[in-house]
């Protein structure tokens, strides 16, 4: 075997060898990605949102109908969870008269926004003069949604509320 046929031989495999590199890079690159993207809580899908997108004008009629009966609707979430991860929520309904709504029927979705797969679904038993309230596990600080669900009013009627819970 000859001088040029060594070098010849030598540039096949380092040629070879740095397409397989490059090959075995992207792979990689390919699988950390695909990692992140599956494994990562805050990238999945918010509960129900392929049937809201679906009944669209359904969706956005229910969620205007408090503002459209001129409803009062206050949400209140207490600040600190307590010893076991759990806060209250409070909501108090009333109509456009300032009259207390006390025969609604009222569920809730929590969520975090850092790990929207995991949701919470919840009732909101009617305690007196047209408040509600409950208990959800809301450990963690963060961004929270809180989608409400209200029956008994005569038609749909659905609450959103984002909270910037700092404790």
């Amino acid at each position: 075997m000859n001088d040029q046929q060594r070098a010849e031989r030598k540039a096949k495999r380092f040629y070879i060898s740095l397409v397989l590199l490059l090959f075995a890079i992207q792979f990689t690159i390919g699988g950390i990605a695909l990692k992140l993207a599956i494994g990562d809580p805050a990238l999945a899908v918010v509960p129900d949102y392929h049937q809201a997108a679906l009944n669209w004008d359904e969706t956005q009629r229910a969620s205007k109908a408090p503002e459209r009966l001129g409803w009062q609707v206050q949400v209140a979430v207490s600040e600190y969870p307590d010893a076991t991860g759990r806060r209250a929520i409070s909501v108090e309904a009333k109509d456009e008269k300032n009259i207390a709504l006390e025969r609604l029927s009222i569920a809730a979705t929590v969520y975090r926004h850092a790990d929207a797969g995991s949701h919470e679904s919840i009732e909101l038993p009617h305690t007196e003069g047209g408040r509600y309230l409950t208990m959800a596990e809301m450990p963690q600080s963060g961004v929270w949604q809180i989608e409400f669900s209200i029956e008994g009013a005569g038609e749909p009627m659905t609450l959103s509320r984002t909270l910037d819970l700092e404790h």
